[in-house]
């Protein structure tokens, strides 16, 4: 046998083989800890979410609020436009009576809504009060509460109210020796502004639900070089409003309708009452646990919205069981993470915690904006939109509109658009544009409610140009454009009935100059022939605010003929001949040959070179000259007026288009103008689908320049 040596590599070594003890226990504790470690980390994830979760709820509902309270106090604070109105016509007026008040307050209910009553307690005098109780009986006013005993000097007996509701207020009742009323009444007079009374029931009925009244004084013309409200005082305004009449949109409109609500009213020195959902006289006023309190001031009162907090308010099924899918998800992850994936995790986790907190910040910004909120990507799919756009649209949950696309989402609006078709053609058209934009467009919703939105839509780009998407805005201007309405009609209205007297006045003043009455003296002449200056630039005014009115309204017709402008245009500046020559002035008036007729209103293109050859005339000095000229210029027929008087500064001349404008030329505006016309003209040329422009240099003079189209339908050229 044969001794050989052993090398001990040759040997297998069963430490080698198998693992050292010590290392597979210390790969035993380093999987163990990691284990422990994963598990702990999960269930602290879980429990970190459930506890996020809670505060996003938390502030979901807290923005929720927020929301209300602003709606509410932009109900109240629209309640002031009915005030504003009435104190108005009051003013105007004159001579009120029940018939006239009736018919104004039931217009302003249509265009305004919102009070349940709107009244005035004139200022009566003691002495004027038998005379008042006549005629106001003749008025069928029966003012059997009228108590004229009383040791004051001034009564303010209710006079008119509508509409009447039974127990409120009884016609004759002196609104000042009212315990309900008179300290509110004081104030208002004190502040000089609208003032809100606290809860008031119905005197026939002490459990019926609260009332809240509005007093604002309505004051006389004041002596000259006074304030408006200085002038004399001619009685109380006042609007009635249900307190719950407040609050059932606002808390509608913010999901909140089923949320225990309690609101208190109060103001400093005032014990506070709870006036919503019941009056509770005993209230004290205390915050409970678990409630939350936002506050609101108007009209000289506090309003103190106290809302109970829900439990998980606002969090769907998933959310609320977020967490537990977090926690058995993290157990299984555990089982079979390492270190690597430990570490992507907790760079994932960061990541998202980053994006989820941005993603909140977006989501609260946009849930209380007021406006409705539309963001589409670059294949028109919703990325975003706020429950108000669901809202005006007729939408559920905005939620649900996520990822949907945009033309199955507006197709699906539950609402009535005056012009669906068109609409939604442009929206269709707006959304396949990288470029278009839209300030400021309106668009009416007939049913189920009427109202108006104003829409306004821009790309959305990144920092390098690229085309991300698209933004809609839509804002309620429902009641904006009821109270321009209501403005137009009644501007309107007055104006129309202004022209009969005055027409009467200057008929009556010309018969007297005439001496149809009798010789008259030079005085007498004299006397006359100013006050037949005045009226015509009454009437002027008159005109050219019905005219406004007209346009405003969308009624502004014209009647188009084949007109040749360059005769037109000679005729005018004849009509002013004498008017030119006693100012020793020049007209020059250069014509193209062969000027072509267009299609106009002759008549209202008269008013137009009338406005500006009279503004030429009116703003150049004695011995100047203007220069009229007629051509074609391309497509468009132009005419302009050019003079050598004051001219207009150049950071003035953006303005003079403007209604009553008040522009310093000369230091002061000429007499006989009514400052309307450059408006009116404008306004004509516009809806001829011409352009004016000006040029001026201070000092030296202006010249206006109208262009018209040069287009004549077959119609028309066969008429001529």
């Amino acid at each position: 046998m044969t001794l050989t040596a052993r090398d001990p590599r040759s040997i297998a070594n069963p430490r080698l083989l198998h693992g050292h003890p010590l290392t597979r226990r210390l790969g035993f504790v380093a999987a163990a800890a990691t284990f422990v470690m994963l598990l702990a980390m999960t269930i602290a994830t879980a429990f970190t979410v459930r506890a996020l979760l809670n505060s996003q709820s938390e502030q979901r509902f807290a923005d929720m609020v927020d929301g209300a309270t602003n709606s509410v106090l932009a109900d109240l604070e629209g309640s002031f436009t009915e005030l504003a109105a009435l104190e108005a016509f009051i003013r105007t007026e004159g001579q009120l009576t029940t018939s006239n008040f009736q018919i104004f307050a039931s217009t302003l209910n249509q265009r305004i809504g919102g009070s349940e009553s709107i009244g005035f307690a004139p200022r009566v005098q003691s002495s004027e009060a038998a005379s008042f109780i006549e005629r106001m009986t003749q008025d069928g006013v029966d003012l059997t509460a009228f108590d004229t005993s009383t040791a004051t000097a001034d009564l303010f007996p209710v006079a008119y109210l509508f509409p009447p509701v039974e127990g409120l207020l009884e016609p004759g009742r002196n609104i000042v020796l009212d315990p309900r009323f008179g300290t509110t009444i004081l104030e208002s007079l004190d502040s000089r502004s609208p003032t809100a009374t606290g809860a008031v029931t119905l005197q026939t009925n002490e459990s019926s639900p609260p009332r809240i009244f509005i007093f604002q004084p309505v004051f006389g013309d004041p002596a000259p070089g006074k304030h408006p409200s200085e002038g004399p005082l001619m009685g109380y305004a006042f609007s009635v409003y249900r307190a719950a009449d407040f609050l059932a949109g606002p808390l509608s409109r913010n999901s909140l309708d089923e949320v225990p609500l309690r609101v208190i009213d109060g103001a400093p020195g005032r014990a506070p009452e709870l006036i919503f959902p019941e009056l509770e006289r005993d209230y004290a006023g205390s915050l409970a646990s678990g409630w939350v309190q936002t506050d609101l001031d108007f009209a000289g009162r506090r309003w103190s919205l106290q809302f109970e907090t829900p439990d998980q308010f606002g969090l769907n099924v998933a959310e609320r069981n977020i967490w537990v899918i977090v926690l058995s998800a993290g157990l299984g992850l555990t089982l079979f993470a390492t270190a690597s994936m430990l570490s992507l995790l907790r760079s994932r986790s960061a990541a998202r915690s980053d994006l989820d907190l941005i993603a909140s910040q977006i989501r609260v910004i946009v849930g209380s904006a007021i406006e409705g909120i539309v963001v589409l990507d670059d294949r028109n799919r919703l990325l975003l939109a706020n429950q108000s756009f669901a809202d005006a649209f007729g939408l559920p949950d905005a939620n649900s509109l996520a990822q949907k696309d945009w033309s199955a989402v507006r197709e699906s609006a539950a609402v009535q658009f005056a012009d669906r078709d068109r609409f939604f053609e442009q929206l269709g058209e707006l959304s396949a544009s990288p470029t278009a934009a839209v300030a400021a467009q309106d668009v009416r919703i007939e049913s189920p409610a009427q109202k108006t939105l104003s829409m306004s839509s821009s790309p959305v780009s990144d920092a390098y140009g690229r085309y991300l998407g698209r933004l809609f805005v839509f804002r309620d201007v429902t009641a904006e454009r009821s109270a321009e309405e209501a403005k137009t009609d009644f501007v309107s209205m007055v104006s129309h009935e202004l022209r009969t007297p005055l027409t009467s006045i200057v008929g009556y003043v010309d018969l007297l100059l005439e001496e149809a009455g009798g010789e008259l003296t030079a005085e007498s002449k004299r006397l006359l022939e100013v006050v037949r200056r005045n009226g015509d630039r009454l009437a002027a005014l008159v005109a050219d605010i019905l005219d406004l009115s007209r346009i405003d309204s969308a009624r502004f017709d014209l009647e188009p003929t084949l007109v040749d402008v360059g005769a037109l245009v000679s005729e005018i500046v004849e009509s002013m001949a004498g008017q030119v020559r006693e100012k020793k002035q020049t007209v020059m008036v250069e014509i193209d040959k062969d000027l072509p007729a267009i299609e106009v209103d002759r008549m209202r293109m008269g008013q137009v070179f009338t406005n500006l050859l009279s503004n030429a005339h009116r703003y150049t000095p004695a011995g100047g000259e203007c220069r009229v000229r007629a051509w074609v210029d391309e497509d468009v027929l132009a005419v302009s007026v050019k003079d050598t008087g004051v001219g207009i500064r150049t950071e003035d001349q953006p303005r003079i288009f403007e209604r009553f404008a008040r522009i310093d030329r000369n230091s002061a505006r000429q007499a006989g103008s009514t400052g309307l016309g450059l408006a009116i003209t404008r306004a004509i040329v516009e809806l001829h689908g011409g352009r004016i422009r000006v040029e001026s240099t201070y000092g030296e003079g202006s010249e206006f320049t109208v262009e018209l189209p040069l287009r004549v339908t077959s119609e028309t050229r066969d008429a001529a």
